[in-house]
């Protein structure tokens, strides 16, 4: 079957070549005989059935019982497969609602199908069956002549019986090209239908595909121009064929094809009159111009394919100017003796010949070079280390030797090519990379590149230690980048963006940050800040403390001796200008003197200062003290007696403490035994003091026991008891006679025991009398009786 060239759009997925049903309604159903008449019974579907309604792509599969291809080998890249060879009286069909464009009052429809059925030699209408058909939807009418049945039997014209199963008749790729003219407008529902046998025990299935392109239904009209015959070709499917001159005067012969020599005028019109077989058609004449052209085939030069690909050199990749009324053909040597049918394998760079020509002589032959693609000449050179804060570009094509035309690159992380590589014009980390090289027919190689990138070089600052007014830092020095990488070359800057050098760094005046930029010997980089801080000197102000007043102390660590000084100043205190002999008591001064003050703030910066303690002469107190009296007296601690001795003092105070905060209520007048305190103030302010112990006695008593017992282990001797009698003078006792039985001056024989002349006395009660020298040394006499009991 000769390619054509479109003359009519094709209405969309009509030739499946969307590899599916779109715009394709999918029927199933059962067949039964109404008498005896085949009834078909078919409802739309939603989807196809599975392994009843089956687009076919692959073009190497081959039917099992007619061993021709599933896909016809003039049609497209795709077929439809209508049942299968199960049994059980299945029905399977398709449909396509067209509209045959307006602007064309001729038109023609070719469709190709192949047929597999079961023939059982059972009565025609309960026979498996292919039905193709044409509706006129406006009549809701079949067209006769686009219309046909092919009923399972071995009389039908091109069947065949399989090798496979006696059984099974089949019929190859046959191409039915049908006349439309005159429908232009309308709307025609093209059916195609399979059918098992009506008793449902054979099977039958089939095959169809639309051709996409439309053109005459007479080919080879148009004619090498140094032709000297024309040879026509008519549509397949027809039992006879007559061609004849425009006005019918001449018949040029019978057949699908002839050959007219001589050849007619350029321009002139054939008529072709078609009968077809019984029952398939309707007679009809159709016309062709006769054109004579030059011809000269135009062919891809060159193409690369994968290794082992499978290419069709007839297709229209390759074969650029295919032209209506032209056969291909291929061939593997330029003396056109191996001829290529079907696909070729690649294993090898080869030229190949490709030959056009029509049935009138016409022909061209152009060759054509395929190669395999190879990557093995293509290899990629490791990109230059580079620093850490750069990146590297693996895309950029100076890294690639060899030739990259139509080659595409695609970049990743693994060697299996499964993980993309996000940013391969900006890689920042060191590992191996993978390259995928791809040509047009995805032909794929993976080559590797390794990128370096160079660690941060290490750098660690140490700030340097803060400095006080007016001194400098230098921040060169090494001890400042101790634990860095060796051979650093350092600058150093003022600001981050580092734009402005410091012009002496070995001589910073001003706290601050700055910055240092590290260069390595591989000559990368590595910016840090470094932090200079120079102290401002503390501002110390000292107020001296006021005059003490000897032996007290002075506290110089007083913080209100130094308002109005730097806050937050450490303070230390010294007894020599050179700050050497530390003070270590400075809350206890006893002596008077300059002294020094050191006082630092937390940057280590200090300043030093004098503060001077005085002591003024405290006066000294002499206290005398006064003579005891009795508890019915007064001590009048403000006598003049008292102080006799001390210095000249103009304020005197009397104190129950020694704290000297309980003034004496009335110090003219104490009469309670105690220590009191008297301090004493001069003209300077200073105040001594001194404790004072008061005397106060209970009056003079001679005390003696109303009863005694002489006899008694207790109270068995009878003598006074003194109170506030320094001396005794005489104790004597009395009988009721009056009669002295008892005298005595010192009671050092203890007292009386109640005998008078070694005689114990009776009881009874007696007198006694006692006299003596209290304790001011005036005279003291008592009396009493007593009661001897025996």
């Amino acid at each position: 079957m000769p390619s054509k060239l479109c003359a009519q759009s094709s209405p969309e997925n009509i030739g499946f070549e969307n590899g599916n049903f779109q715009n394709w309604k999918i029927y199933a159903g059962t067949i039964a005989i109404e008498n005896n008449q085949n009834v078909v019974t078919m409802n739309e579907v939603p989807k196809p059935i599975s392994g009843r309604h089956t687009i076919i792509s692959n073009k190497k599969l081959v039917d099992p019982y007619g061993g021709f291809p599933l896909i016809a080998p003039s049609g497209g890249n795709y077929s439809v497969k209508l049942g299968n060879n199960v049994t059980g009286a299945q029905i399977d069909g398709i449909s396509y609602l067209m509209t045959v464009p307006a602007d064309r009052p001729e038109f023609t429809l070719t469709y190709q199908y192949a047929v597999v059925l079961e023939d059982p030699d059972h009565e025609p209408f309960e026979q498996p069956r292919f039905i193709a058909r044409i509706k006129d939807v406006e009549k809701n009418e079949y067209i006769p002549c686009a219309s046909f049945e092919y009923v399972a039997t071995s009389s039908l014209p091109g069947f065949k019986k399989s090798a496979v199963y006696e059984s099974v008749i089949y019929k190859d790729w046959s191409p039915v090209t049908i006349n439309l003219s005159g429908y232009q407008g309308k709307q025609l529902l093209i059916e195609f239908i399979s059918t098992d046998c009506s008793r449902g025990q054979h099977f039958g299935y089939a095959y169809v595909d639309i051709n996409n392109v439309y053109g005459d239904l007479v080919t080879g009209n148009n004619y090498c121009a140094s032709a000297d015959a024309v040879n026509v070709s008519g549509p397949s499917g027809y039992q006879t064929y007559n061609w004849y001159s425009a006005d019918r005067s001449i018949k040029y012969g019978s057949g699908q094809s002839v050959s007219i020599k001589p050849k007619p005028a350029d321009g002139s019109r054939i008529l072709l009159d078609l009968v077809p077989y019984a029952g398939f058609g309707c007679p009809s004449t159709v016309s062709t111009t006769i054109h004579g052209i030059d011809y000269e085939l135009k062919v891809l030069k060159k193409d690369v394919v994968c290794k082992g690909a499978e290419i069709d050199l007839l297709e229209p990749k390759y074969i650029l100017n295919k032209s209506e009324g032209f056969s291909y053909q291929a061939f593997e040597d330029k003396d056109l003796t191996k001829q290529i049918n079907g696909l070729v394998k690649i294993v090898a760079d080869k030229t190949f010949y490709i030959k056009g020509s029509n049935n009138t002589g016409c022909e061209s032959v152009v060759p054509i070079d395929i190669s395999m693609f190879n990557a093995a000449n293509i290899s990629a050179k490791n990109p230059e280390t580079v620093c850490y804060s750069e990146s590297v570009d693996i895309t950029n094509t100076a890294l690639y030797t060899g030739d990259l035309a139509g080659i595409t690159r695609s970049y990743f992380v693994n060697e299996a090519a499964t993980q993309v590589l996000t940013d391969p014009q900006h890689i920042d980390k060191t590992g191996r990379y993978f390259i995928k090289l791809s040509n047009e027919m995805g032909c794929n190689k993976i080559i590797s590149i390794d990128v370096t990138i160079k660690d941060k070089p290490v750098l660690k600052i140490t700030n340097p230690k803060p400095v006080c007014i007016p001194a400098k830092v230098d921040i060169t020095t090494a001890d400042h980048f101790l634990g860095s990488e060796a051979g650093f070359t350092y600058r150093f800057y003022k600001d981050k963006e580092m734009n402005t050098p410091l012009t002496d760094p070995m001589h910073i005046d001003q706290s601050g940050t700055y910055y240092v930029k590290a260069t390595n010997a591989s000559g990368c980089s590595v910016n840090d800040k470094i932090e200079v801080l120079i102290n401002h000197l503390p501002v110390l102000n000292i107020k001296n403390p006021e005059t003490a007043c000897y032996p007290d102390q002075v506290d110089i660590s007083n913080p209100a001796l130094y308002t109005g000084s730097t806050d937050h100043l450490n303070y230390s205190f010294f007894y020599d200008e050179a700050l050497t002999k530390k003070i270590t008591s400075p809350k206890a001064i006893s002596k008077a003197g300059t002294y020094f003050v050191k006082a630092e703030n937390d940057g280590g910066c200090f300043t030093m200062g004098k503060i001077q303690v005085n002591f003024n002469i405290a006066p000294i107190i002499v206290l005398h003290k006064p003579k005891a009296v009795f508890d019915n007296g007064f001590i009048d601690l403000t006598s003049s007696e008292i102080t006799k001795g001390s210095s000249a003092f103009v304020k005197a105070g009397y104190f129950e403490d020694a704290y000297l905060k309980r003034p004496v209520a009335d110090p003219a007048k104490v009469n309670r035994a105690g220590v009191y305190y008297i301090s004493i103030q001069n003209e300077s302010g200073c105040i001594a003091s001194a404790p004072i112990e008061v005397d106060i006695l209970p009056q003079p008593k001679i005390v003696v026991p109303t009863a005694f017992t002489p006899q008694k282990d207790t109270n068995n001797r009878l003598y006074p008891f003194l109170v506030s009698i320094q001396k005794l003078i005489s104790f004597k006792v009395y009988n009721k006679w009056g009669i002295l039985v008892y005298q005595s001056e010192t009671l050092a024989n203890g007292g009386w025991d109640g005998q008078f002349k070694s005689q114990m006395q009776p009881l009874e009660t007696f007198s006694w009398f006692a006299e003596g020298i209290d304790t001011f040394g005036g005279k003291f006499q008592s009396k009493g009786k007593t009661i001897l009991i025996l």
